[in-house]
């Protein structure tokens, strides 16, 4: 870190709910949104694990990191911490300042978990000093398709009110996470429930659901798909059917995808650190048939 910024009062902390106005000022300086108290007090002040760790100079929030505590879908069901809202005030970035808050924070967190799953946008790829070695990196692809004229729907909406209506058809399947009725309900019900809906489809036997997010951006109304439940044995089936269903779908995808009606719109890069060692084996087969949805990420939650 800068010599000189040693020597000042940097203070590093948790974020109480009473530092919403300095976390307001300084997500807005780093990327030019608002962002609500409401979504503030919901997504880091939710869950008795989830929490800010931040640097202040003097009483001015500079920098921070949030983290998302989640269940891995596993045998053991540990709690391990999603990474969110990393960000550095610009007079402070390059020097060192995010780095040492990611170090101190992993000596805080380390005895209770031992994994992070981290979203690095492309200009942060700060890792909590994890050893490359330890790291799982997976690129994803977010595609949008273009309307198409369809009269005759096979696919079915409904209110997102709905949800516990089919709660016999929740289960954690091949997520990545543990999607059980909990974690649907927390989030997609209680926070701004107004934004979604389930799209439901049956084939023989099977049912199948995705929850789609109402989105709009330069081109107008989209819609975005943020998870899914129920059969995951008709689940591309689904997807197939949706995309003809419903204008501007936009949807994450393992793979690169060639079709004219399908258009590259941005990627995500996941990393899944190992704040332990890893073997070789487990680093191979963690992600390994496992599922990850846009609605894992906080890509296109209304902030």
């Amino acid at each position: 870190m800068d010599s000189k910024l040693k020597k000042s009062s940097l203070t590093y902390r948790k974020l109480k709910i009473s530092d919403y106005e300095q976390f307001k000022k300084l997500f807005y300086s780093c990327f030019r949104k608002k962002i609500s108290f409401e979504f503030f007090k919901w997504r880091y002040f939710g869950s008795k694990f989830s929490f800010c760790y931040g640097v202040f100079i003097s009483s001015k929030l500079v920098a921070n990191v949030g983290l998302v505590s989640i269940k891995l879908n596993s045998k053991s069901n540990e709690i391990i911490y999603s990474r969110h809202s990393s960000m550095v005030l610009k007079k402070y970035r390059g020097i060192g300042i995010f780095s040492d808050l990611l170090k101190k924070l992993k000596k805080k967190i380390s005895s209770k978990v031992n994994i992070i799953v981290m979203w690095p946008n492309k200009k942060n790829f700060s890792n909590f000093n994890i050893e490359k070695k330890n790291i799982i990196k997976k690129k994803y692809y977010i595609y949008k398709t273009k309307p198409k004229n369809t009269s005759y729907k096979i696919t079915e909406n409904s209110s997102i009110s709905e949800l516990m209506r089919y709660k016999n058809y929740i289960k954690s399947n091949n997520n990545l996470f543990i999607k059980n009725t909990s974690y649907l309900k927390k989030r997609y019900l209680s926070y701004n429930r107004n934004e979604y809906f389930i799209n439901k489809y049956k084939f023989k036997n099977f049912t199948s659901f995705f929850i789609l997010k109402k989105n709009k951006d330069i081109s107008g109304l989209n819609y975005v798909l943020l998870d899914h439940f129920g059969s995951t044995r008709i689940n591309l089936k689904h997807l197939s059917h949706l995309i003809n269903d419903q204008n501007k779908l936009i949807f994450l995808s393992k793979k690169k995808i060639y079709k004219p009606n399908h258009k590259l719109v941005d990627f995500i890069n996941l990393k899944i650190g190992f704040i332990k060692k890893v073997n070789f084996r487990q680093k191979k087969n963690f992600l390994n048939k496992k599922e990850i949805y846009l609605g894992d990420t906080d890509t296109f939650i209304t902030i």
